[in-house]
């Protein structure tokens, strides 16, 4: 049988906080606004960047590229609950927000807890999907597979008891209008249940971050990595880490306080500090597995617009005459207009022989010009004068390319 409001506020009564109580850092609603919304619009940039370069530029969308964009959207409701929450209490002493507050902020928590606990799943299959664009066959190939279908059993089996923690759903937050709803786990039937779900998830979240965000760390294994490669591979992982010491973070702080339960039950005032950290785990999670598409277009087109080479071209013309080069042209102009105009007229033979003899030089000698006769004679064998030797190596091909 679940648990009333009017047993709940019991609880709580037993342990009224100070309404003085002085405000921490992370419950100001200032906080909750700066920290959430800066890193959701950054999110949608890298996004909207890499959508335009899957499909724009290399147009090679894929289901990574969908699920990226599925993330993003539940991301986005997920905060938009958040900030609802403010209104409704969050920041605040639950025991004295008043009972239609509290209702409403349990409604909203639920929205904001069952997209995120969906989100955390979506965002790993994401990315191990977009390692299988790399891993194209062999063991990492597999190993990403297995994963996936582990992370998609976790997201689903959590996911489930997250939107469905009572039966049916709307007691989670209308328990007086549901007295007999089943309810379990997330739906607080019990504080060992709540506390123990919450942990256990926060605890598979942090180790699913680790092992998604490391498998790809064989690619520094691969022989002649180039330097620019080097540094783009771990500026993704510094990335990542980040990622995880959030989940960290988050795991720290849901232990700390029980789920919001210790040193009494609190739901507002206590998790804040743990709600702004998934919030920020998934922004940043999406900021992850974006960049490594996008980043390398946006640097292509910084390096065409910023040059930071200087090219010297010479150019070597080659004339008939020892060398004498454009004077050579201009003093003989009206010579070679005759000669333009008698090859219009006649055949190419007639047109070597007169200028020939306006020349005053055996042309023919002209065409004995290695490069010249390689240029003329189609049945020349040029590989008896210009042989050009190379031995290439024949190497096992990667099954992954960078």
């Amino acid at each position: 049988m679940g648990v009333t409001f009017e047993e709940l506020i019991g609880q709580m009564l037993m342990n009224a906080p100070d309404p003085k109580e002085k405000l921490p850092v992370a419950n100001r609603p200032e906080t909750i606004w700066c920290t959430t919304m800066p890193f959701l619009i950054l999110t949608w940039l890298a996004v909207g960047l890499r959508c335009w370069v899957r499909f724009r530029v290399m147009r090679e969308p894929g289901w990574d590229d969908a699920l990226v964009l599925l993330a993003a959207l539940l991301n986005t409701a997920a905060t938009i609950f958040v900030l609802l929450c403010i209104k409704y209490g969050l920041g605040r002493h639950f025991l004295y927000i008043g009972i239609p507050e509290m209702q409403s902020f349990i409604k909203m928590f639920y929205f904001a807890n069952a997209i995120y606990i969906t989100n955390t799943a979506v965002i790993k299959i994401s990315l191990l999907t977009q390692y299988l664009r790399i891993f194209k066959a062999g063991m990492m190939h597999w190993i990403c597979k297995c994963l996936i279908v582990i992370i998609g059993a976790w997201g689903f089996t959590y996911g489930f008891m997250a939107w469905f923690p009572c039966f049916p759903p709307q007691a989670f937050y209308e328990k007086n209008a549901y007295p007999n709803a089943k309810c379990y786990g997330f739906g607080f039937v019990n504080d060992q249940d709540f506390i123990g779900l919450f942990e256990s998830h926060t605890a598979l979240n942090m180790a699913f971050d680790v092992t998604v965000f490391v498998t790809p760390m064989i690619l520094f294994t691969k022989p002649n990595l180039k330097m620019k490669n080097l540094f783009a591979m771990a500026g993704i992982f510094i990335l990542g880490a980040v990622v995880v010491f959030t989940s960290v973070w988050r795991l720290y702080s849901i232990v700390d306080n029980r789920a919001a339960t210790s040193p009494y039950i609190d739901f507002t005032w206590w998790t804040p500090i743990s709600i702004i950290l998934s919030c920020l785990e998934i922004d940043l999670a999406i900021m992850c597995a974006s960049m490594p598409i996008f980043w390398p277009v946006i640097e292509e087109s910084f390096a065409a617009i910023f040059v930071t080479r200087e090219v010297q071209i010479t150019e070597q013309r080659r004339y008939s005459f020892a060398d004498r080069g454009l004077a050579y042209e201009l003093e003989h102009s009206d010579t070679m207009r005759r000669q333009a105009s008698v090859k219009t007229q006649s055949t190419s033979r007639e047109s070597l022989v007169i200028t020939r003899l306006e020349s005053g030089k055996n042309v023919e000698e002209h065409y004995k010009d290695p490069y010249l006769a390689a240029q003329v004679d189609p049945f020349r064998n040029i590989a008896q004068e210009v042989a050009v030797k190379t031995d290439v190596e024949a190497k096992k091909k990667d099954k992954w390319v960078l």
